[in-house]
């Protein structure tokens, strides 16, 4: 049973194509903000389009989960680990 205030943990069932492009980034290149990420993503081939307020939303889902870290609160996300 969960306590009051607790986070589940994201399970691979739980994750989408996005968060494992986010998580491979920020494991490879260390920090990343949504802006930046947006703009590799869009020279990315195999990638749709995608938004900076949806990029933003999935890194505050896996922050919330504890699996990157949002730097001083700054916006600036370095990786914690790969629930995958």
């Amino acid at each position: 049973m969960l306590e009051l205030g607790a986070v589940a943990a994201l399970v691979p069932k739980n994750l989408n194509t996005w968060d494992g492009l986010i998580l491979d980034y920020l494991r490879d290149e260390g920090l990343a903000t949504p802006t930046l990420l947006v703009s590799e993503f869009d020279e990315r081939e195999d990638t749709d389009e995608v938004s900076r307020q949806w990029i933003n939303a999935r890194l505050r889902r896996l922050a919330e989960h504890g699996h990157v870290r949002n730097l001083h609160d700054t916006g600036v996300y370095e990786f914690v680990d790969d629930p995958r």
